[in-house]
């Protein structure tokens, strides 16, 4: 056995006679305990303050999927930080700073903790994939009796348009518990359209049509914002929306020029 060897090996006895928490692993799991319960109380809370208050399905899947995302990879993002800490507190260089280092020790592999990593890390893509895509799939559920809005966005304004009625607006007004179909397009530059509190967001590019749908749970008023760069005044495009229930929708509808009859079957309210 070398004197390196000799060196190393009395390194590993040493260290092992220490108890777990006096050892460099030990410390950095406390340090990663630490900031993992941080991480966590993080992810259940902070979005209920960051996040706006949704109106809709898609809103709420959205704020679901933010912090079931943002737990889970709070371990992981506290792993990283912990290591680091710990390096830059208990293995920074402590000599003469005109001095260069000597060099430290070779590195040792560690076998089964390249297996716990592997695992875990395969195990949280899997989980993750699996909650994206069933999301995913419950947002493309077609509902009977949808009710179809042509979305056109221009520098720098959005209309909203009724198929059927003859109602064209620079408003947004959707009936509550409604299945509503965007029809999202622009006539020059691309756009964002983002219903901020309906938990949507597609581009409107020129000359195509991109559909999304979503069912609006909530009474009360959100924005509709433009989440793409677009041109001089894009901060000042935005429009109001509201929410509003089926008999509130139709005397909209009427005040539109819209006839009584119309307006309540486009709204569903049955006579």
């Amino acid at each position: 056995m070398s004197f390196e060897e000799q060196v190393d090996e009395l390194e590993r006895t040493v260290m092992s006679e220490k108890p777990f928490f006096s050892r460099p692993g030990g410390k950095i799991f406390i340090i990663w305990l630490i900031l993992s319960v941080i991480g966590v109380l993080i992810g259940f809370y902070a979005p209920h303050h960051l996040l706006p208050a949704m109106m809709s399905s898609t809103g709420t899947d959205v704020f679901k999927t933010v912090v079931v995302f943002t737990v889970l990879a709070a371990p992981v993002a506290a792993f990283v930080y912990a290591v680091g800490i710990y390096s830059l507190i208990a293995w920074r260089h402590k000599g003469d700073q005109d001095e260069p280092p000597e060099d430290g020790p070779p590195m040792h592999g560690n076998g089964p903790m390249t297996v716990v990593w592997l695992v875990v890390s395969s195990l949280l893509v899997v989980v993750l994939l699996v909650w994206g895509l069933s999301v995913y799939m419950a947002q493309q559920v077609s509902h009977p009796n949808t009710l179809q809005i042509d979305v056109t966005g221009r520098q720098w304004l959005w209309t909203f348009k009724y198929p059927g009625t003859g109602v064209e607006s620079r408003t947004l007004v959707l009936p509550l518990d409604r299945a509503v179909e965007f029809n999202v397009t622009s006539v020059d530059v691309t756009h964002g359209f983002w219903p901020v509190a309906l938990g949507n967001q597609v581009d409107a590019n020129p000359g195509e049509v991109t559909v999304i749908q979503t069912t609006p749970d909530k009474l009360g008023k959100f924005s509709v914002r433009c989440s793409q760069l677009c041109g001089l005044y894009h901060a000042f495009m935005y429009s109001s929306g509201s929410v509003v229930t089926p008999t509130q929708f139709s005397q909209w509808l009427q005040a539109q020029g819209v006839p009584p009859a119309l307006a309540d079957r486009t709204a569903r309210i049955a006579r």
